[in-house]
Formats: C-alpha cells, structure tokens, sequence
C-alpha cells in the first residue's frame, strides 16, 4: 500500500496498475498452474518450457507495442516519466504471461523490470532502487534455477 501511494504521488501511473494487473494476474497464474497439472502430488516439481525463435519474437513485439502506446497514454495523462513507467509495464505484464505459461524466460523479463524500474526510480527514491536491486539479484537467482532444473528433466 505505501509504494502504491509513493508511486501515485510521483506520477507513476503504470506501477499503480501493474500492482493492480498482478493482484488480478497472480491468483489466475496459480489456477492455472493447478489445472495443468504443473505440480506433480508428491515431488511438487513442474516442467519449465522454452521460448523458440517465433515465441521471442512475439513477446518482444508485445513488449514493445505495450511499452509505446502505454507511454503514449501516461503522456496524454501528464504522468512524470511515462515511457520509463511504460516499460517496466511492459516488461512486468510479457513476464507474468510467461509465467503463467511456466516459460523459463520470464526471468529475463523480470531482471529487464527490475534494471527499468532502478531507471525509473532513479533520483526519486534510493530505498526502492534498493528493493529493485535486490529483486534484480533474485530474478537472475531464478533463472538460474530454473535453467538448472530444465537440464535436469
């Protein structure tokens, strides 16, 4: 609640509405992963999949096309920083899509929010650069693992 009033009061618009797409996003990610069986009864494990060549080049575009015309619209708004704002939507929103679609590449696009997240909080906030750093370290944690434990399987 107090980084959603921080980010209001800094003009922030889009990480008060990536907050509310995930308060939406995370319960249907969990459902989801449930119907499809992701998580095995006794071991608790899931198969992680790959994004081939056409599937980067479809969420790169979807970054993309997120990031311009949600920029355009924090523009019209008279948000501060809206392309900078726009981004990390953009790159929050295609990483929970391939999370929710248990992609191991989600992790490349949550260490994108986190580096475009220390931008957008740069000057403005040292403690969240802090909070994002670390997120940043736990993304790249992530990937890490969950390239692991594809070789694995």
């Amino acid at each position: 609640m107090i980084y959603l009033i921080l980010a209001l009061q800094k003009g922030f618009y889009g990480e008060v509405l990536t907050t509310l797409y995930f308060t939406i996003m995370q319960p249907i990610g969990l459902l989801v992963w449930i119907y499809q069986g992701q998580f095995k009864k006794e071991k608790q494990e899931f198969v992680a999949r790959k994004l081939d060549a056409k599937g980067w080049t479809k969420y790169l575009s979807l970054s993309v096309l997120w990031w311009l015309v949600f920029g355009l619209i924090y523009q019209s708004v008279g948000a501060n920083r809206p392309y900078r704002d726009s981004i990390t939507d953009a790159t929050n929103g295609v990483g929970q899509i391939l999370m929710t679609a248990v992609y191991r590449e989600q992790w490349i696009f949550w260490a994108a929010t986190n580096i475009f997240s220390i931008y957008l909080w740069w000057g403005e906030s040292l403690q969240i650069q802090g909070k994002y750093l670390i997120y940043l370290i736990n993304s790249l944690v992530g990937w890490y693992q969950w390239n692991k434990a594809a070789k694995k399987a």
